[in-house]
């Protein structure tokens, strides 16, 4: 907890304001969880995404493994979105007849699987520097934060912007806006709001 108390010392006003609301939280974590409460944290890019990361780790390391957590970075998602809805479908048709391609897109297809499991059942998921910049990484959040809201999960997501910009993504990959529609209706039901 020395760390934690360096840590909001070398904050702004706003971290700091904002670390003591998170050590609330982890500190009823159990309570939180039981709920499905998360976070939805706006405008964390650089520094300030690096220090909230970095307590957000360290407090889900001493809840140990009575919690299960999946604590993702947006490029990991992003790729895992990419194989499984662009990367395996183009490589299907040259899977017959060919044991090496079949090996690696068995392979592939059970890493993407276990990444889907992991985000969708872990009593909380993190998901830092969101930035959807393709339809397909909207479609598998959208799926992802759908399927922990209906089990009553917690989530926190860091985007690196402000909520209109990260509309204005969402607008870009999906016209119709039922993503960011869906997206900020679950997490704002569910979710502590920082900006």
């Amino acid at each position: 907890m020395a760390d934690d108390r360096l840590l909001m010392e070398e904050s702004s006003l706003q971290d700091r304001d904002l670390l003591q609301r998170l050590s609330l939280y982890f500190d009823a974590l159990d309570s939180r969880l039981r709920q499905g409460q998360g976070w939805f944290i706006f405008n964390a890019r650089g520094g300030r995404s690096g220090r909230i990361m970095a307590f957000i780790q360290e407090r889900v390391l001493t809840v140990g493994d009575d919690v299960s957590s999946c604590i993702m970075p947006w490029k990991e998602f992003a790729l895992s979105a990419y194989v499984r809805e662009v990367g395996l479908p183009e490589l299907a048709p040259a899977v017959d007849g060919n044991s090496r391609v079949r090996h690696e897109y068995d392979l592939a297809s059970q890493i993407t699987r276990g990444t889907q499991a992991q985000m969708l059942n872990a009593d909380l998921l993190v998901l830092s520097g969101l930035r959807p910049t393709h339809r397909h990484e909207a479609l598998v959040l959208d799926e992802t934060l759908e399927g922990r809201y209906r089990q009553r999960l917690a989530t926190i997501v860091l985007v690196p912007d402000q909520p209109q910009a990260l509309e204005a993504e969402f607008r870009s990959v999906d016209p119709s806006r039922a993503y960011w529609d869906r997206l900020f209706h679950r997490m704002y039901e569910t979710s502590l709001i920082a900006v």
